[in-house]
This record gives C-alpha cells, structure tokens and sequence, in this order.
C-alpha cells in the first residue's frame, strides 16, 4: 500500500529529489521518511504539507489522498522547460494565496474582485513591435502618467484592478520564471512576480505580466514569462520598455539635461536608468531601440557596474541593489488591498491573527504588528549590478533588441 507521504508527494507532481531540493536535505531521508524507516518532527511535517498543498492532518492520515484540480499544474505544462522545485512551490504558493484571500474575503464580505476583462481593444491582426509602444503609450494616456518615471509599480497595478503576489521562485531562469498572469475566477487578474530576480528586473517583469493582462487575457488565463517563449511574450517586452522608460520622455530627458543627440557618457545612461527607475541593461536597449546610442557604445556600457558607477555619481544605493534576500519582504510581498483585508477580518473577528499567520506562512508577530497598524515597507528602490549579465542576455535572447 502507498504511504500517504508518497501518495501526496505524486498528486503535487514532485520527485524525492523535488522535495530534497525544496527542504535542503538529502533524497535518502526523503525516502526513509516514506517507508516509515525514519520519524518525521513537526517541523518537517508542516514543511511537507506545505510543499504538497495538504494540511498536515491529510499528509499523517491513512485515508488516501485525492487527486485535485490543480492550476499549478497547467502552469507548468506551459513551461518550455523543467521548473525547479522552488519554482512550483511558489507558484503553488501564488495560487493557495490567491485561494485563501478570496475565502477570507467572502468571509468579511470584503469586495476584492479586481479587473476580469481588459478595457483595452486588442487584436491578433497588430502584434507589431510599433503596435505594442502604441499600447503603452495608450495605457499610460489612460493612467494619466504623461511621459516621466513612474514611482510605484504597484500602484498603476492597483488603478487597473490586477492583484500583485511576490514569491520566491529562484534567481536561475534556466530553471525558473521571472513571473506569470493567471485570470483568477473570483479575484480576476493576478500577477505572480519573482522575489529573486533584481529590483529592475522586478519592475520589469511586472509591466510585462500587465502587458499580458491587458492585451492577451482574451485567449490566454495563464501566461509563463520566460525570455524567448513566443511572439505573445516578445510584444510583452517591447510593452513593457516603452511604458517604463517611453522614447518621447527619454529625449526630453536628454534635452532638458543637455545630453548631446547620443548618450556617449556611461555616468550618462546611469543618470537615465536613475531618474526612469530601471534595470541597467532595460536602459540600455531603449536607447539602443530608440537609436540613442550607437552599437559600439551600446557594447562599451554593457561591460560597466552600474552601480559602483551610481555611488561615484552620488546616487543613494540601497541594500536590495547589492543583494536580494526574498525575506526582508515579509508583509510587502502581499497585495495591499489583502493587508487592508486582514485588518479588518482581524479586528472584527472575523478570523483570529494565528489563522492568517497560518494562511500567509508570517510570523505571528507581524499578523499582529500589521494589524496595529504599524507602517508597511513600500517596494524596494531601484537596480542591482548581480544579474546585469544575466538580464542583458534574456533581453538580447527574447529579441527585444531591434537593432
């Protein structure tokens, strides 16, 4: 007879190296855990009925474990490659979230419904790098954002009703996703980002997954961001370029702070990636796109550290630059509405604090900070130089890079 511990690790979809990899430990303890050679603690009883998606009761019953409907599972079948275990368990983390905010929220009778049509027109037929720049220039017009930087990603997120969960996916996108958009039935758009990728990159990946909820929700619920993947995901890119960092208010930029018609200065192009709030090599392909640099210049910066260059040019540089650490997140990875909904349902008993702990994986003692209110870090500044390579070529492989 299958143990429960195997017949759960199957219905999740993970092998015994899965799970090794995802509790830091080794395939042999996994598999005396299964033949019952070896006790289980508490802790790593809850840790497995996390990573399966069970509650701790279901993985020690000796009921059998019933197959369920799995979204996480239709993401990865669109997955052009395997995804680590970290990566499945983040996006079954995304997906459990979005599930159990959408309960507390019926609970508390809480509208949390966000945007499930777009109100934007999109064809099939207009899938061009200029059809994309255009939708970004209609989507700023709408925001009302004119032609500058754009302070707080979340928030134009937040004017279009899609709801924005962070994870911690893995920092290899040889094995991982920068992000994803899945139409959620009850909450409606939803946009899973990776913790682990740099701040600029996060920035990024958030206007390209809102890219794909306004312009290819009609045929696609759930969409997987990886470079190179498919037209869909290339006019995506070239969205997201022109709506972080558009042509018109890069040249007004360089006008106004007397650049000369090319950017030939590297201390140049930091002050540009600075003032737009982008990842180095996001600022470089614009310029690139938009003809402001030439090629040999465009080689010259990409061999740069952008930011030891910003710190000699007397930029403020924080710690998220140099390093990303998933955890300094903790309340912030959460959509802020859901922060609004917890204060509530906790203050008026609607549920206790230990049981959105449990919910959202906190600490107890933030569920309890939060709901006194104490201040909520806003998302983390600007670009790290750690993955610059790495982001230049996902840029260089996806052909975002069009000349």
């Amino acid at each position: 007879m299958t143990s429960p511990l195997v017949a759960a690790r199957e219905v999740a979809g993970y092998s015994q190296d899965d799970v090794a990899a995802a509790l830091g430990i080794t395939r042999v303890m996994v598999s005396y855990w299964e033949s019952g050679s070896r006790p289980l603690s508490p802790q790593y009883i809850a840790a497995l009925a996390r990573l399966f998606r069970v509650s701790p009761a279901e993985l020690m019953s000796t009921e059998p474990v019933q197959p369920r409907a799995d979204e996480a599972k239709m993401l990865f079948r669109r997955a052009a490659t395997e995804l680590s275990a970290v990566a499945r368990q983040g996006i079954g983390e995304f997906l459990d979230f979005l599930d159990s905010y959408s309960r507390l929220a019926d609970a508390a009778k809480f509208d949390v419904h966000g945007l499930s049509e777009s109100p934007f027109v999109s064809s099939s037929n207009f899938r061009t790098d200029d059809d994309a720049r255009r939708k970004a220039e209609e989507v700023r017009s709408y925001l009302r954002l004119g032609l500058g930087s754009i302070a707080d990603m979340d928030t134009v997120a937040d004017l279009l009703g899609i709801t924005v969960f962070r994870s911690a996916l893995g920092p290899n996108l040889a094995e991982t996703i920068s992000g994803a958009f899945y139409q959620h039935p009850e909450i409606g758009f939803s946009v899973l980002v990776n913790l682990e990728m740099t701040p600029g990159r996060r920035r990024f990946t958030l206007a390209h997954e809102i890219a794909h909820a306004l312009f290819h929700s009609r045929t696609e619920r759930i969409v997987l961001s990886r470079p190179g993947a498919g037209p869909n995901e290339h006019f995506a890119d070239v969205f997201a370029g022109e709506f972080l960092m558009p042509t018109e208010g890069v040249r007004r930029f360089m006008e106004e702070h007397n650049f000369g018609p090319r950017v030939t200065d590297p201390a140049d192009a930091v002050q540009l990636q600075r003032y737009f709030n982008v990842s180095f090599p996001t600022t470089l392909v614009r310029l690139r796109n938009a003809n402001l640099i030439d090629r040999e210049h465009f080689e010259e910066f990409k061999a740069i550290r952008p930011v030891l260059l910003a710190q000699a040019l007397g930029f403020e540089v924080s710690d998220e630059e140099l390093r990303q650490d998933p955890g300094l997140w903790r309340l912030s990875r959460f959509p802020r509405r859901f922060i609004s909904l917890v204060r509530l349902a906790v203050r008026e008993g609607v549920v206790s604090p230990s049981t959105v702990a449990g919910m959202t994986g906190l600490a107890l003692d933030d569920i309890e900070d939060l709901v006194g209110l104490a201040p909520i870090v806003g998302e983390f500044d600007d670009h790290d130089s750690g993955l610059r390579d790495q982001e230049m070529r996902e840029f260089e492989s996806s052909g975002v890079l069009t000349r």
